[in-house]
């Protein structure tokens, strides 16, 4: 049969190939208003708005804010007021706690220089006698549990993380913001650029890669080419360097410049997971008790209470800030109901108010450690008085 006979016997539909033609012609364009006015667009509408609201109200009420951002960034011989050198923890106590070889894990929020408290946990910890069976730490709190998942006691952890100067971790891109403009801001994803960090844990821990640490630590991290977040830790990246995991793990994009690993661009995964609780449920055995420690929402992880923003001034402005949060706290609530309905026992800590991480105190505290012994002490205290009441429960059991 013919080509021509073929196409007499087995004609298109009427109109099929002129419909597909118009369809092909017609096929939608993302104009720029309709790329603004996507619904994920609008959030980070309110999330920019807010942060600009918080750092506005930030430098206008607090001098401390700006000087502290001001001295670090641009530090000067003489610069930085003189500072406690002592040790934050005062002689070593032990406190005998009735034990059966119960797994103890740990969990810790992000939370930036807050999170020194994790190192008051786990001098309490060596205090009584625990030593965790794994640990997951969040953005801020990876600065600290990493040095310890290495081996390092809360003291040397704590000397290390007190003797850090501003200029001995923190990198600024100047080159880069200076690029922003002439460059469209191709290429730019963040003000510091993690070298200074990452040279120095490196210096403390050499190249001891995570599959070696004596205590199994994760972090999330998140894959921003892809959109997902994966946990780094010895059970899935055991021959990455720890140094590496750290700057990893904080690297928040625009604040830190994140990291290319594997082909794609990673950077701190607390945005997504700020309680990570996945892997000591699932990626390590599982453990019997497990220590909290949240430094980043509200006790429990409450969102915090907005009532009236209706009335306020420009109420929708009050209202992004509950959008920014939603979902991450939503995910806290439920990791943490994970925790109570999957261990035996969670006890949880809460030594330093979220407020000391809020707004543009966030970006003071990882830049200024003057704060940091007042955290380690607190977190020590907290635990202290949670393992005690443990204790006297244990024995009235017994």
């Amino acid at each position: 049969m013919t080509t021509a006979a073929a196409r007499k016997v087995t004609p298109s539909a009427p109109g099929k190939g002129l419909r597909a033609r118009a369809a092909t012609r017609r096929r939608p364009t993302r104009g720029a208003l309709d790329r603004v006015l996507d619904v994920f667009r609008v959030r980070q509408c309110f999330d920019a708005i807010t942060v600009a609201r918080e750092l506005a109200e930030a430098a206008s009420s607090d001098g401390e804010l700006l000087r502290g951002l001001g001295l670090a960034l641009l530090p000067l011989p003489d610069q930085f007021t003189p500072r406690d050198n002592q040790r934050p923890f005062g002689a070593f106590q032990r406190l005998e706690i009735p034990s059966s070889g119960e797994r103890v894990a740990v969990v810790a929020t992000g939370g930036s220089g807050a999170m020194s408290a994790l190192v008051g946990v786990l001098r309490a910890c060596e205090e009584a006698g625990i030593r965790p069976s794994s640990m997951a730490v969040a953005s801020g709190a990876a600065l600290f549990g990493f040095p310890a998942g290495a081996g390092l006691s809360a003291e040397q952890v704590a000397d290390f993380t007190l003797s850090l100067r501003p200029h001995d971790y923190v990198d600024v891109d100047w080159a880069g913001l200076a690029a922003i403009v002439p460059r469209l801001g191709r290429g730019f994803a963040g003000v510091v650029k993690g070298d200074r960090l990452e040279a120095a844990y490196q210096e403390l821990l050499g190249d001891l890669r995570l599959g070696e640490m004596p205590i199994p630590t994760y972090a999330p991290l998140w894959n921003i080419d892809q959109n997902r977040v994966e946990y780094v830790g010895p059970g899935t990246y055991p021959e990455l360097t720890v140094a590496r995991a750290v700057r990893l793990a904080v690297s928040l994009p625009l604040f830190m410049d994140p990291q290319r690993m594997g082909g794609s661009y990673w950077g701190d995964g607390g945005v997504v997971d700020i309680f990570p609780v996945h892997p000591v449920l699932d990626l390590e055995p599982k453990p019997d008790v497990v220590l909290g420690l949240n430094c980043f929402y509200p006790p429990a992880f409450r969102g915090e209470d907005a009532s009236g923003w209706r009335e306020q001034k420009f109420s929708i402005l009050r209202a992004a800030a509950q959008v920014r949060t939603s979902q991450q706290t939503q995910l806290a609530r439920q990791n943490l109901a994970r925790l109570r309905a999957e261990v035996g026992e969670v006890l949880l800590l809460e030594p330093v108010p979220y407020t000391e991480v809020k707004g543009g105190r966030f970006y003071l505290q990882f830049v200024d450690n003057r704060s940091w012994p007042g955290f380690m002490r607190a977190g020590r205290n907290v635990t202290l008085r949670a393992l005690k009441r443990r204790r006297t429960q244990l024995l009235r059991a017994s």
